[in-house]
Parts: C-alpha cells; structure tokens; sequence
C-alpha cells in the first residue's frame, strides 16, 4: 500500500516532535506537508511546541492550531526517559498525558495520532495484541496509558499507535544502536540485560505505517512493531555481528542487577496482525533488515 499523500488530511500535517527519530523520519516522508514542531527549534521552519507549556496552558494549543490549522496532528513526542519519568510523575504527566490531551482537544475536527509503548503492559505474557489488558508497572507505562485513555474518549477522530524499542536513523544519534556502537567502539563497557524481550521496530517502517493509517483515517488502537521477539541482549549480539562491533565488553545482566529505578515489562513486544490486516501489507523490517539498512544510511 503506497502512501496517499493526495489525501485531504494529509495537506498540512503537525508534526509535533519532529526533532526526535519518529518525528525526523515522519517529515521527510510528508515533504512540504509537513508542519515540523518541537520544543527546541532547532532550526527556523520548527514550530515552538512545548507539550509542559501546553499542559499548563491549554488556551496555548487552542491558539497554535488556529494559527496553523492542520489537516492533521501527529503527536510523535514525550517524556519517554523511563528513569526521569519515575522520579519527576509532574513532567512525566504534562508530556504523556495533559499536553497531549490539551492539543487534542484543540483540534477535534482533524485525525490526531497519539504515539504509545508497550510500557501499558506488565510483560507478563507478551507479544501482546490491542485488547490485552492494560496494567503499566511504571510512571512512565502509567502516563501513557492516561494520556491514550484521556485522547481517546475526548477526539472522536483519534488514533493510537503503540510501539516499542525504536531504532534507526536518528539525527541526535540518542536510540540504542548509536549507544551501541558508541560504547563498544571505545572499548568500554556495554550492560545489557538478557531478560527484558520485546519486537524493536526501525523507525522508518513505524512512520511510513503512520502515514498509511492516517491516510486511511484509522481510529482507535493499533500495535505498530517489528516482527522479531528479542531480548535487549541478543539484539545486541546480532547488532555487533552486522556492524562488526567488538563483543568482549558487552555484559550481560539481569535487571535487577542494573538496579533500574522504575519496572520494566519483562516480556513486553506488540502483536501486529490488526495492522496487517488494515495495511494488506507488512512494512515492518525484521531486525538484521532494519539494522542493516541503518547501517548503510550511516555510511552514505
């Protein structure tokens, strides 16, 4: 399925963490269309978008959208620091839940795109499926099953797409392969823990389905990740084999020997045959694909 860029809700759509991985990928696949916003303007086209201002301030998200009147909103931003969010619930609630809502409901007249995790779920059992039960372990799970709940029952047009361990192309060089390749390049040590699994999905594939279900004016959950269940570990291992990274100094830890702040689902990951079935395609690249096609991005 192409994307439909010819679609009415497509001609100017916010994109509100356009900075970020998702958000970068998102813009250069809308072109012109694309209405980049973020909380630091990085550059002049960027669009002031401060999710804590608009929590605070809802009356400001009213004004922005009347200033730019999107066909569209993808909310792509966050407090997705799962450690800060446990220590700081105010922020972890202004970007999660409050700010997301307040440019929701400024804007009921467009499909809004509110982007999730798998953090909504206690990683008992997963892969899990759309309707599974929701019961997040941490500040940051809670935050954004709230702000899902909040954006769902107020937008009568809404969308949500979770999604989970997010790697790829990113300009500020932050998701986890950068870290990757970073540390071990250096010859220092990498910790990772072998028992926290999950369907890590290339930020590429998560925007152009994005689009693709916004094209088709999609509502409700879906699940957007990758097709491969992994432990953080083994996605590391199959990482250095593809770049051809040093292994000696990758650790592997439990986690509770990281001796993290906030709870992690252990068996976390997202099901996507609902996705499937709306696309009538997969978009989603395995994890030696997507890791391979970053790596040729990284050398061009």
């Amino acid at each position: 399925m192409s994307l439909q860029l010819s679609s009415p809700s497509m001609q100017r759509v916010l994109v509100v963490g356009s900075t970020g991985q998702l958000g970068t990928a998102l813009c250069h696949l809308l072109g012109e269309k694309a209405l980049p916003a973020a909380r630091r303007q990085l550059s002049p086209e960027i669009i002031p978008l401060d999710l804590e201002l608009l929590a605070a301030t809802p009356s400001a998200a009213a004004e922005l959208v009347a200033q730019y009147q999107p066909t569209a909103i993808l909310c792509a931003a966050g407090a997705t620091d799962v450690e800060r969010c446990e220590a700081d619930q105010s922020w972890a609630a202004a970007a999660n839940h409050l700010g997301p809502l307040a440019l929701a409901n400024a804007a009921k007249d467009v499909p809004f795109v509110f982007l999730s995790t798998d953090y909504v779920f206690d990683g008992h059992d997963g892969p899990y499926a759309e309707d599974a039960p929701a019961v997040p372990l941490s500040v940051y799970g809670r935050t954004k099953l709230e702000g899902e709940q909040a954006i769902l029952a107020a937008h009568p047009n809404s969308l949500v797409l979770r999604t989970t361990t997010v790697y790829g192309p990113d300009p500020q060089g932050k998701n986890f392969l950068y870290t990757l390749r970073r540390v071990l390049t250096a010859g220092n040590t990498m910790r990772v823990p072998t028992d926290q699994l999950a369907t890590p999905t290339y930020n590429e594939d998560l925007a152009k389905a994005t689009l693709q279900l916004l094209a088709q004016r999609a509502t409700g959950i879906v699940h957007v990740a990758g097709p491969d269940f992994l432990s953080r570990y083994d996605f590391s291992l199959l990482a250095c084999e593809i770049l051809k990274l040093p292994t000696e100094n990758l650790q592997a830890l439990t986690t509770p020997e990281l001796k993290q702040n906030a709870a992690r689902p252990l068996r976390g990951g997202l099901k996507i045959e609902k996705l499937l079935s709306m696309l009538g395609e997969n978009p989603m690249r395995s994890a030696a694909e997507g890791i391979r096609s970053w790596s040729r991005i990284e050398q061009a």
